[in-house]
């Protein structure tokens, strides 16, 4: 019996040694709501003028301190065609601001993410090209809610006819809400929706 005892605590000794302690909860919380698989196909077919894209957010890199997310938007209806590739780090900027950075893939036609569960493997931060400007900082809003922009004129865009580019977020427990908008130097938007921004409703946590 004192033997029995004995081997059940040292299971649950090293089992409590093993596990990984959270360093900063609000920043997990943060990273947890955006990891996952969501789409916005309610959203385009109550409206049409959206298109129907899904969004995967992977967890990459967990070494590394912060979280790394790789972030891919393809064509809902074709999961082969993928309109966008970044990879996202996540971390807090001050006691109540956290900030992300994005990362441009410089090769990203030579990663086949649907058949790459972990991204760590082949790619590496020599990989990556920093998206200057493009930082979005985030707030928390409710237990549960946080929103987050780019600040306004920094974020310069890869098309000639767009000035720069803002980025409103806005994360919850089962919806992550985004709104790219393209302007002119003139401040005047000539890109992106009007209306609103992109709902993706989470359909798996992974």
């Amino acid at each position: 019996m004192r033997t029995t005892l004995l081997f059940i605590f040292l299971l649950i000794l090293c089992s409590s040694c093993n596990s990984t302690s959270v360093k900063d909860e609000e920043l997990h919380k943060l990273a947890l709501l955006m990891i996952g698989d969501f789409s916005n196909k309610e959203q385009s077919i109550n409206d049409t003028s959206f298109e129907h894209l899904d969004l995967k957010n992977t967890r990459i890199w967990k070494n590394k301190p912060g979280y790394w997310i790789h972030s891919k938007i393809s064509d809902g209806k074709n999961k082969k065609k993928v309109y966008y590739q970044r990879i996202v780090h996540y971390e807090r900027l001050d006691s109540s601001t956290f900030k992300s950075t994005n990362y441009k893939i410089i090769n990203a036609k030579d990663y086949d993410t649907s058949k790459k569960s972990d991204y760590s493997y082949t790619l590496t931060m020599k990989d990556l090209e920093i998206r200057t400007g493009c930082h979005v900082y985030f707030k928390k809003k409710t237990s549960t809610i946080y929103s987050g922009k780019t600040n306004k004129g920094s974020c310069y865009s890869d098309l000639d006819y767009i000035d720069y580019l803002m980025n409103t977020f806005v994360v919850s427990k089962d919806k992550i809400t985004v709104w790219t908008k393209g302007y002119n130097n003139k401040g005047k938007q000539i890109w992106g929706k009007i209306k609103g921004p992109y709902k993706y409703k989470r359909i798996s946590n992974k």
